[in-house]
C-alpha cells in the first residue's frame, strides 16, 4: 500500500485521488481485520457502530434486525446476478420489462479499453462491484480522464463483501459499465425513487433528491421522504433528513412503478426497487438492492423500526423457530 501511495504521488494526483486512495487503505486494512470475525459477530459490530444498538437475531423484528438476519442465513443465487450492475440487465428483460432499461455505451474490464473518443459529450461511468463508485462526465474536452482511469482501478478491486458481509456482491467479476446521462425535465432534479419489496408485494416507498453530486459522488446532505404505495408522507426520519422546504407531487406513473417492482421482487423475500419516473411517460430501470444502507439505519421516531420491519416477510423462511427454505 506504501509503494502504490508512492505512485500515485508521484502522478501529482488531485484530492480527489487522494481521498480515494486513503479510503482504499483504509478498506483494506478494515476489511482485514474484520475477516476474522464470524457473520454473527460482524453484524452485531457493524450494527453497533452504527446505530449504537445491538441487533436480537435469534427472534428479529425490527427492518435492521430482518435485513441482518437475511444477510447471515438467506442464500438466493439469483441475489448475485441482480447485485451486478451489468448482469442484472438479463434478469430485468427475463421478466419482460427489458424496455424500462437505460442503454448502456459499453462495458468494459479495465480502463484501457475505453475508447474515450467514441463515447457522447456527458455520461456516467460505473463499477458493477460495489456502491458509491459513479463518475460522472458533464463535457468530454475537460473531462480528467486519466484521474478517471485511476480511480477506475481503485473501485475495480474494491472488495464490498468485506466490507459488508453481503455475500450477494463476493463472486461478481469486476466491470466498468458507462451510460448516458438520464434527462429529466423535473424542477427537484432526477428522483431516486426506492420501492421495499417482499415476495412481489410493494410495502413503502423512499425518495430520495440531491443524491449526486456534479461529479456523480454521493452527496451529504442528500434528503429523504418515506411515503405508502398511495404516496401518503409517512412521519419518519431515516437516516437522511427528511425534505421540508416543498412538496414531492405524486410521480405521474406510481401505480406503473409499483408493479414493475412487484413484478421484479417476486422472488425474494425482501428487496429494493431502484426506479426513475424523469419525464410524465417514461420509467428507467435503476438497480435492486438487497441490504439497505447495508443494515444499518436510524430511525425517528425509534418505533418505525418494528413499523417498516413488518415490511420484510420472513415467514416462510421461519417457522417455529427453525429456518426454512434456501438457508445456510
Amino acid at each position: 500500500m506504501i509503494r502504490s501511495a508512492r505512485r500515485y504521488m508521484r502522478k501529482n494526483p488531485t484530492l480527489v485521488e487522494l481521498e480515494a486512495l486513503i479510503a482504499h487503505a483504509y478498506h483494506r486494512i478494515r476489511a482485514f481485520w474484520l475477516s476474522r470475525l464470524s457473520d454473527e459477530e460482524f453484524a452485531q459490530r457493524s450494527h453497533i457502530r452504527a446505530t449504537g444498538k445491538p441487533l436480537n437475531l435469534a427472534n428479529p423484528q425490527t427492518f435492521d434486525e430482518k435485513q441482518w438476519w437475511l444477510k447471515v442465513n438467506y442464500r438466493n443465487p439469483i441475489m448475485s446476478q441482480c447485485t451486478d450492475k451489468v448482469a442484472v440487465r438479463g434478469y430485468v428483460e427475463s421478466k419482460g420489462l427489458g424496455d424500462l432499461l437505460h442503454p448502456v455505451l459499453g462495458v468494459y474490464s479495465s480502463p484501457k479499453e475505453i475508447n474515450w473518443a467514441l463515447l457522447p459529450s456527458q455520461f456516467y461511468i460505473k463499477t458493477n462491484n460495489s456502491s458509491a463508485t459513479n463518475i460522472r462526465c458533464g463535457e468530454l474536452q475537460t473531462f480528467n480522464i486519466k484521474q478517471a482511469c485511476r480511480l477506475l482501478k481503485l473501485y475495480l478491486r474494491r472488495n464490498h463483501y468485506a466490507l459488508s458481509r453481503e455475500w450477494n456482491y463476493r463472486d461478481i467479476t469486476p466491470r466498468i459499465m458507462v451510460e448516458p446521462i438520464i434527462e429529466t425535465d423535473g424542477e427537484d432534479g432526477l428522483i431516486d425513487y426506492r420501492f421495499f419489496c417482499s415476495y412481489g408485494k410493494c410495502h413503502g416507498i423512499f425518495v430520495d433528491i440531491d443524491t449526486a453530486d456534479a461529479a456523480g459522488a454521493h452527496r451529504e446532505d442528500a434528503r429523504r421522504n418515506v411515503y405508502d404505495t398511495n404516496w401518503k408522507l409517512l412521519d419518519v426520519k431515516v437516516s437522511r433528513p427528511r425534505i421540508q422546504d416543498r412538496v414531492l407531487e405524486k410521480p405521474a406513473m406510481l401505480e406503473r412503478m409499483v408493479q414493475v417492482a412487484e413484478i421484479l421482487s417476486e422472488p425474494f423475500p425482501f428487496c429494493r426497487v431502484d426506479l426513475y419516473n424523469p419525464t410524465g411517460n417514461k420509467i428507467i430501470f435503476g438497480e435492486i438492492t438487497f441490504f439497505h444502507a447495508g443494515g444499518n439505519n436510524i430511525m425517528e421516531p425509534e418505533e418505525y423500526e418494528l413499523i417498516l420491519g413488518e415490511w420484510v416477510d420472513l415467514s416462510r423462511l421461519v417457522r417455529s423457530g427453525k429456518p426454512e427454505g434456501r438457508v445456510v
